[in-house]
């Protein structure tokens, strides 16, 4: 046959390429169905509650016990109590810090929080002093209205700062001056670095969560506050 002819024939028959498309489109929708459609891998799960594991049992042991020399902010009698170990300076503890405010609001009389100090930057253990001092002389209402403060004005905070703070309290400058010299309270805070340490944290904030079922949790750093909501939640509903 003659190219002539051949170019002749297609022309007179429009369905032949189209005929091709359709046939194979068939192939390819064969194809599809044999190997099960077309599947999209499910996204990972990289949220907080996926990542927190419940603590091997030895972790519990090394936790400092939550006692009556701790700070704690709720009821001690709360379903998980956070243990945050934070420094005064540290601008990511600061974050932190408003996250866990909206974290008791939002799960009223089921978590609590204790706070620890792990000062590392400059000026925190001077600061973790002056919040010892001010528990000290004027309850604990008083050391949570100057961690507040604190943590709201990390970039302020001076000797002159803590003790105007301080005096702004009630606490008397002379009585304040007294205690920040006295070493009082250094035990206290070395014992508390050592313990963050000793739990495998390296650094600010690091929270570990006891669970009333007597488990516990670790995370490290400042999670957003909707992670740690969904920690909460799924933590809770392993106890409901």
């Amino acid at each position: 046959m003659s190219e002539e002819t051949t170019t002749t024939n297609n022309a007179s028959n429009p369905y032949l390429v189209p005929g091709a498309i359709v046939v194979a489109g068939a192939f390819i929708a064969l194809a599809v169905f044999m190997s099960g459609g077309d599947s999209v891998e499910p996204e990972p799960d990289n949220s907080l509650a996926s990542r927190v594991a419940v603590d091997p049992s030895e972790v519990a042991q090394v936790l400092l016990p939550v006692s009556e020399a701790d700070h704690i902010r709720g009821p001690r009698t709360a379903d998980i109590i956070f243990i945050e170990y934070s420094d005064f300076r540290c601008g990511f503890c600061g974050v932190f810090h408003t996250t866990m405010k909206s974290i008791l609001e939002r799960f009223d009389g089921r978590v609590a929080w204790v706070y620890r100090h792990a000062p590392f930057q400059p000026g925190g253990r001077e600061a973790a002093i002056a919040s010892e001092c001010v528990a000290e002389l004027a309850g604990p209402e008083a050391f949570w209205d100057y961690t507040d403060r604190a943590m709201a004005d990390q970039r302020s905070l001076t000797p002159a700062w803590h003790t105007a703070t301080a005096v702004s309290l009630g606490i008397p400058a002379e009585t304040f001056a007294e205690c920040i010299v006295s070493g009082r309270h250094d035990a206290t805070i070395a014992a508390h670095t050592r313990n963050l340490q000793e739990l495998g944290g390296r650094g600010t904030p690091f929270t570990t969560l006891l669970v009333s079922d007597g488990s516990t949790r670790r995370f490290a750093g400042a999670e957003p506050l909707g992670e740690v909501v969904g920690l909460v939640e799924k933590v809770l509903s392993s106890l409901d």
